[in-house]
């Protein structure tokens, strides 16, 4: 199922952006990164903390919300340099070796969560993406901006079109959430749109 984004660009502004050394190469992970490219829209990949600190700088202008994934050894680099940046919404610290990163990152426990297996990375990031995707639907909601409200839970749901995903007990918690609120909006609103994320 193709996934619709000059219809996702015209509904909120987020980013997903991983740093790692190695992940952002070219030829490097390529299924890992296509999986989480298939779920988390858009994605973009930084080999080093400088270009990802100034596209971070970038997106805070353009008042974007950032999904930071980002291995630990840059996290040491970056993370201290970023993590007061209002549009820094929530930091993946993905590392083999977390227990050498526990001190260190309580300092940033507002904002850090940690990972050691990719799986549970995109279980974690898929339902973070999703909660913030319903919570500016409210927002629109309240606004009366009906139909963006409606996009977003649309695409909230859609983020769960990963049948590996789907599989885990919190997802389809979140999944059965999320059905609920788009069935009571069109219930409170009388107004039915169609969902544009099935293309």
């Amino acid at each position: 199922m193709a996934f619709n984004t000059e219809y996702a660009a015209t509904l909120h502004r987020h980013v997903i952006m991983w740093v790692d050394e190695f992940i952002g190469e070219p030829g490097n992970n390529e299924h890992m990164k296509d999986r989480f490219r298939r779920i988390t829209y858009p994605i973009y990949t930084f080999t080093e903390t400088r270009s990802a600190k100034q596209f971070i700088e970038q997106e805070q202008t353009a008042n974007k919300t950032v999904f930071l994934i980002i291995s630990g050894r840059l996290a040491l680099e970056l993370v201290p340099e970023v993590y007061d940046y209002l549009c820094l919404k929530q930091i993946f610290l993905f590392t083999s070796k977390i227990c050498d990163y526990r001190n260190w990152a309580i300092d940033y426990i507002e904002k850090i969560l940690m990972f050691d297996f990719d799986e549970d990375l995109l279980i974690r990031l898929t339902n973070e993406i999703a909660t913030h995707l319903t919570d500016e639907a409210k927002i629109y909601e309240n606004q009366d901006r009906i139909e963006q409200a409606a996009g977003l839970l649309d695409w909230a749901l859609w983020l769960y079109n990963d049948a590996e995903t789907l599989k885990q007990e919190a997802c389809r918690k979140f999944l059965t959430d999320i059905h609920k609120k788009r069935q009571k909006l069109a219930i409170d609103h009388l107004i039915v749109y169609p969902n544009r994320f099935n293309t």
